[in-house]
């Protein structure tokens, strides 16, 4: 179970309070997504604008990380009151309040790339081992997996998956370039045999994002081995139940 951005359905998206949150709901991995800042700062942030998260307006990448920090993200909650100023976090602040946690990190910003900083990062926090990650963008995937070649890598591009359906539709040799996939849900795309093709091809399978109790049932029943979704706390009942005797 894995609190996607944070878990944002528990508080703020990709902030500290909300992971918070998500832990003592019972998730098993956390999920940012992340962008810099103009003076070089990564933090966790889904839209470049952050009027998304912000009564403020501006793109991340122009900004300074002195400038977010006087942004309060509680304007856009519409959650349960929270009494404290909640700050848009940085990665490293992350990195440093969850130490032992698995995180997954998508990257977002492709310009300027995040490769080198981002690596650097995680280098330099001894955070590489307990990493997983991942981009919509094919190029900024493997600049990331070939800067940080230690960290594990979750396929979510185009290319991989045109590759793994002609090897599934001609039936020719095919060997999962990572780990872990990461297809977003749609219905009818998890059957069994499905996610069994995957398996036996060396490919666990994770989706996004899914908050109904029921179709967290069919993916933990067809094999599905990590879901993100927005609310850990349904998830979490969901999955015990699904244990128990």
């Amino acid at each position: 179970m894995i609190a996607h951005a944070g878990g944002e359905g528990l508080g703020p998206p990709n902030t500290i309070i909300a992971m918070r949150r998500s832990l003592d709901a019972g998730a098993d991995v956390l999920d940012v997504d992340v962008r810099m800042t103009a003076d070089g700062v990564i933090v966790g942030a889904h839209d470049r604008d952050v009027a998304s998260i912000t009564t403020a307006n501006g793109n991340v990448d122009e900004l300074t990380w002195a400038h977010l920090q006087s942004l309060d993200m509680r304007a856009r909650w519409t959650g349960a009151p929270i009494d404290e100023p909640v700050r848009i976090a940085s990665l490293e602040e992350i990195l440093v309040a969850f130490p032992e946690e698995r995180i997954s990190i998508e990257i977002k910003q492709t310009t300027p790339p995040l490769a080198e900083p981002l690596c650097d990062l995680l280098r330099s926090t001894a955070s590489i081992d307990r990493i997983y990650l991942s981009s919509n963008d094919d190029t900024a995937t493997y600049a990331a997996q070939a800067e940080c070649p230690a960290a594990t890598v979750i396929t979510t591009t185009y290319r991989d998956v045109a590759a793994m359906r002609a090897a599934r539709e001609s039936g020719i040799p095919w060997c999962a370039p990572s780990p872990i996939g990461q297809p977003p849900y749609r219905p009818g795309r998890f059957e069994p045999d499905d996610v069994k093709w995957s398996h036996d091809h060396g490919m666990a399978i994770y989706t996004w994002t899914v908050d109904d109790p029921a179709t967290l049932g069919q993916l933990a029943a067809a094999g599905v081995d990590g879901v993100y979704t927005r609310r850990p706390d349904i998830a979490r009942r969901v999955f015990d139940g699904l244990d128990a005797p």
